[in-house]
């Protein structure tokens, strides 16, 4: 706990919250004793992280991507339930679908290949998803926050 507590008090925004969510994720912490020790009038900054913890996060970098995705003003839902597909990571402003994909989740082919019938999937189903790496997010946010604002952009030209 005082590691975490720690972590929210002197580290940027995303790195606090990526340890604050990992130790939930990982059930280190709980999300309620969390929040009870941050009840003080100068606990305000990691309140607000806590805040955008999310319990059910498949991973860092969903994580990641959430929270930029967040900070650049999107509504951004977690683990959205697509029928046929399983658990989209995420999904922006209600019609685009973001999966966020490290190579250590590709260790057979099995996997990959699970992977591939999933976006074919979200395709026929008319949910558009992008499918963004660690690299992208941690050294092109930019990028990514760019290649999602001009991809709902074409979706509303295109409605």
């Amino acid at each position: 706990m005082d590691s975490v507590i720690q972590a929210l008090r002197c580290l940027p925004d995303l790195d606090g919250l990526v340890i604050a969510e990992s130790a939930v994720v990982l059930g280190r912490l709980s999300l309620p004793s969390l929040r009870m020790r941050l009840m003080g009038r100068n606990d305000q900054r990691e309140r607000r992280l806590v805040s955008r913890i999310v319990p059910q996060s498949k991973s860092i970098i969903e994580c990641i991507a959430r929270h930029l995705l967040r900070e650049a003003g999107f509504h951004v839902e977690s683990q959205v339930n697509i029928p046929g597909v399983g658990h989209l990571d995420l999904m922006v402003d209600g019609r685009l679908g973001i999966e966020t994909d490290g190579a250590g989740f590709h260790r057979d082919k099995p996997s990959f290949e699970e992977d591939r019938r999933r976006w074919n999937v979200t395709t026929r189903l008319g949910v558009p998803t992008l499918v963004v790496s660690y690299s992208m997010l941690r050294n092109r946010p930019q990028e990514f926050v760019a290649m999602v604002r001009e991809t709902l952009r074409t979706l509303d030209r295109a409605a």
